[in-house]
């Protein structure tokens, strides 16, 4: 299993006129799938292929490289649409954004999650930019979280997407259009799996220690991948410690046996927390990385911000969350593996 290991400038190629048209190394498809849901599918010569989702706030969904499958996929066949619950209408997908009314279970009137993931953008649009050596693929739009008597936060997300690296960048920022300050969690899920998620891979974290939302089964740990089997329960944590001294910090999964290893960035002056959530039961099999601001379980979350930063009338967050993948020297599944 591999992807592409040399890198493709598609700027040269461009000027060269081995290929006429931008489209031909970095495209974008308007479709409408089974359902009516609509979605962006971008593709990035020498990069990912990624959907983007309008209809769920401009969220990601599946993403390959090479012909490799990054994000995971939920076991729900299909959306059954409003008056389900969050876990109902979670298809997986790289990315589902929670917040910014609530994350985490139930709270206060607010559902699981929030209302981002299941929220339709609005003003959506879609470009491309030249670099010295790529193009990148951008797709802006706004999601509106208001009410007429209530809270009025708006997140306008800008997704890019380049051609000769596999990565991602999500960039929001998030505005407080209304009168009165707001509590405002948020929570970036973003969501990993096979066959880069496999047996024997470790997710390393700038964290040294952790706590566990329920007791933690014996012989398992937060951030180690046994084998799947029947009946395992998730195990939900939150890392403490900080070890970064930077502005960003960064997830790594390594051991994918591909040669890579996928990392997930964020910046920590706007998602001081980390939280992990690993299900790895026979179908369900899947780690969630997810940068927050605000508590996912316990105590912090008894108080009217259900301990989330206050965004006061005005004012702004520029936050957001990046996915790729890097080489990795010898990690290489063996021959004798790759014959299994």
């Amino acid at each position: 299993m591999s992807g592409p290991t040399d890198p493709v400038d598609a700027a040269a190629l461009l000027d060269s006129g081995m290929v006429s048209l931008p489209d031909a190394v970095a495209s974008v498809d308007e479709v409408t799938r089974a359902g009516g849901e609509r979605v962006l599918v971008v593709r990035a010569a020498g990069g990912l292929a990624v959907d983007v989702l309008p209809d769920r706030g401009l969220d990601l969904g599946p993403v390959w490289w090479g012909g490799v499958p990054v994000a995971w996929r939920s076991p729900n066949p299909v959306d059954p649409g409003p008056g389900r619950g969050w876990e109902e209408r979670f298809r997986g997908g790289l990315l589902a954004t929670c917040g910014p009314d609530n994350i985490g279970e139930p709270r206060a009137g607010s559902g699981q999650h929030g209302t981002h993931h299941l929220t339709s953008a609005y003003e959506v649009r879609w470009w491309r930019e030249r670099t010295a050596s790529a193009l990148e693929v951008h797709v802006s739009g706004s999601v509106a979280h208001t009410s007429l008597g209530g809270a009025r936060i708006v997140v306008e997300r800008h997704v890019v997407v380049p051609t000769g690296t596999p990565w991602v960048q999500v960039r929001d920022v998030v505005r407080n259009v209304g009168d009165r300050p707001v509590g405002v969690p948020l929570l970036y899920h973003v969501n990993l799996g096979a066959p880069l998620l496999r047996p024997g891979a470790r997710l390393r974290v700038p964290y040294r220690d952790h706590v566990t939302r329920e007791p933690l089964p014996a012989g398992r740990h937060p951030l180690e991948l046994p084998s799947p089997a029947v009946g395992l329960e998730p195990v939900v944590a939150e890392h403490r410690g900080p070890t970064t001294t930077g502005e960003r910090a960064s997830a790594v999964l390594t051991g994918t046996g591909a040669g890579v290893e996928v990392v997930v960035e964020w910046p920590v002056a706007t998602l001081p927390r980390l939280n992990t959530w690993a299900w790895l039961a026979e179908r369900a099999w899947v780690l969630g990385v997810e940068p927050s601001n605000a508590p996912l379980f316990g105590p912090e979350r008894d108080g009217w911000a259900a301990g989330a930063p206050v965004l006061e009338p005005g004012a702004e967050w520029e936050t957001g969350v990046s996915v790729g993948l890097r080489p990795v020297p010898g990690d290489e599944p063996r021959q004798e593996e790759q014959g299994r």
